[in-house]
């Protein structure tokens, strides 16, 4: 896992450690928040639905694909504290900011599969009357399995969009200080990674760079 990490950053020049003060530093809590109770029910298939699934959907991807823009890349704004969700995937774990999250939900139910896409995109998922699309999160990382391999349990709302990330464990929530981080300062190869959260070797995601990425139907290396 340390292998993996250290390979995305790998020479890339990260923004050097703050200094430390006379003040002992506080330590963030270890103890995972208890998570809310997930739905059971949402997701749903119904053959009847593809053709109309199939072009909300492919209207939705192109209104998104065109609003991208191609500003200069900015890492995450987050206060000195704040709180992130790890999950895991592969044995991998990540962390994504309790900010840039849209819900989260149960994935225990077939998926409407689209012709023409990735290889990385599941399928599309309907709750509350809003189409989601699903992403296999380990092979759209590159991790060497795929949702065939996985038992998916959850899929991880960005924001208000309609992307959602499966994932096999919710490990729950903690709080973070910024100098927890090893941050980037420039996009490199991969503008998705925000840093790496040091005593969890575990990458920060930048939930808007993913996002602008898998809009334009890109994998993990843009």
């Amino acid at each position: 896992m340390k292998n993996y990490f250290d390979s995305m950053l790998h020479n890339e020049k990260t923004t050097p450690a703050s200094e430390k003060s006379d003040k002992p530093e506080k330590k963030a809590s270890t103890e995972f928040a208890e998570l809310p109770t997930l739905p059971e029910e949402l997701v749903f298939s119904n053959s009847s639905t593809k053709a109309q699934l199939h072009l909300q959907v492919s209207e939705e991807a192109e209104i998104l694909k065109q609003s991208a823009t191609t500003e200069e890349w900015k890492n995450i704004d987050v206060e000195n504290e704040f709180q992130v969700l790890f999950f895991e995937l592969n044995h991998v774990t990540f962390a994504v900011p309790l900010t840039d999250l849209g819900g989260i939900y149960h994935l225990d139910k077939e998926l409407n599969f689209l012709m023409g896409k990735p290889a990385w995109f599941s399928g599309v998922t309907k709750h509350n009357n809003k189409l989601y699309n699903i992403v296999d999160t380990s092979l759209w990382l590159q991790l060497g399995c795929s949702a065939k391999d996985l038992k998916y349990s959850h899929y991880i709302l960005l924001g208000s969009t309609p992307w959602g990330l499966s994932c096999e464990k919710l490990l729950g929530t903690e709080n973070l200080s910024k100098d927890q981080v090893r941050w980037r300062d420039k996009k490199g190869s991969r503008p998705w990674l925000a840093g790496m959260v040091k005593n969890k070797m575990c990458a920060l995601i930048h939930v808007q760079e993913l996002i602008k990425l898998l809009n334009q139907g890109m994998d993990i290396r843009g």
